[in-house]
């Protein structure tokens, strides 16, 4: 019962707030993150890439007709347009074997483009145009001019352009919401400290009613409330950018695994600094929590330095960008298990510090 009483009474304070909550928490940061990632991902748009590519040529066929073609790829008429490599490829073009015999018969072969990087898209065509009527050349040599066959090639393209091996990337938005997920904690984290040290919540103790409790129950009580208030802001958050196709779109029970893990590490934090510590040097870490994420740069831009490395939020993005990236926790689990085991381990030390003191009851 003292348990629903602590989640009823931090719910309820909620709502008698919610127009600050809505703001605070949530319209805020939405608003912040909207801004920034329109400006990241106009920033990083990439441009059309003009320059020459860098291309790696398989030739499966290895006849002399393929082998004319491979050597008009390195010719120096078009040294402007491809450079042919062997390592390390923007794109490759494979001649498939048949190549030949689809020529000589004047059957439709297909010589393939397959990117292997994002981008190159006007060079790419450039590239189709010119070996179409590379191969229309050939058609019509091997036809001997014959209108009939003149009529089949018309308009007929062999180039195959298969994107195949470009490994997906989040885009530049979604990665700055995720990222600025990292603020909505940081602020959760300080507010609960900050908070934690007023008069009201220090004599909160001495309104509880009825029957005794020990200071590691009430330390558990009001975990499991904060733990509750956490999570319906950051889903929030979440479900915001979720329900405007914006951003964490995938598997529903995997974000709710990953707002719940947000939420521990919320708990974790807030309840090992306000049990450790008075409210001066409470007040200090919170401040040190709520800023060392926006000097590792990661919150705003996306990419975090050095400093970011200290911040469990840093692990945190992690695991959500990955989320953006595959619409599940592939590849998330080394973060979640990081961010979850510094979380259980600062609210363990918390529970260790209040047990000493558990036989001291807390009467109402």
């Amino acid at each position: 019962m003292k348990l629903l009483y602590y989640i009823k009474t931090t719910l309820k304070s909620m709502v008698s707030s919610g127009a600050i909550t809505l703001v605070y928490f949530i319209g805020f940061p939405i608003i912040l993150a909207g801004f920034m990632g329109f400006v990241q991902n106009t920033v990083h748009d990439a441009p059309l890439k003009l320059k020459s590519l860098n291309i790696q040529i398989v030739d499966e066929d290895n006849s002399e007709m393929s082998n004319n073609l491979v050597e008009l790829l390195k010719s120096d008429d078009m040294k402007d347009i491809v450079q042919v490599v062997d390592s390390k490829p923007e794109a490759e073009i494979i001649i498939p074997e048949g190549y030949e015999k689809d020529l000589l018969s004047l059957n439709k072969g297909k010589v393939i483009i397959n990117k292997k990087e994002e981008g190159y898209t006007a060079i790419t065509n450039t590239i189709k145009i010119i070996l179409d009527k590379y191969h229309q050349s050939l058609y019509v040599s091997l036809s001997g001019g014959s209108p009939e066959e003149l009529n089949k090639i018309t308009g007929m393209s062999i180039i195959e352009e298969e994107i195949v091996d470009i490994p997906k990337t989040a885009n530049t938005f979604e990665t700055t919401v995720a990222s600025m997920l990292g603020f909505v904690i940081s602020m959760l984290i300080f507010s609960n400290i900050q908070s934690g040290y007023t008069d009201i919540s220090m004599n909160l103790d001495k309104r509880v009613n009825s029957t005794p409790l020990t200071k590691l129950q009430y330390l558990l009580y009001e975990s499991a409330a904060l733990l509750v208030y956490t999570f319906i802001i950051i889903a929030g958050y979440v479900m915001f950018f979720r329900i405007a196709g914006l951003g964490f779109e995938g598997n529903i029970i995997s974000l709710i695994i990953l707002v719940l893990t947000a939420s521990i590490l919320v708990v974790g934090t807030v309840k090992l600094i306000a049990t450790l510590f008075g409210a001066k040097y409470g007040r200090i870490l919170g401040g040190l929590v709520f800023i060392l994420p926006i000097i590792g740069g990661e919150i705003f831009m996306g990419k975090g330095n050095t400093v970011a490395l200290l911040t469990p939020t840093h692990y945190l993005n992690n695991a959500f960008t990955l989320y953006n990236l595959n619409g599940n926790l592939e590849g998330a689990g080394k973060w979640i298990l990081i961010v979850l085991a510094v979380s259980v381990v600062s609210f363990l030390i918390a529970m260790i510090k209040e047990s000493l003191v558990s036989r001291r009851k807390l009467w109402a």
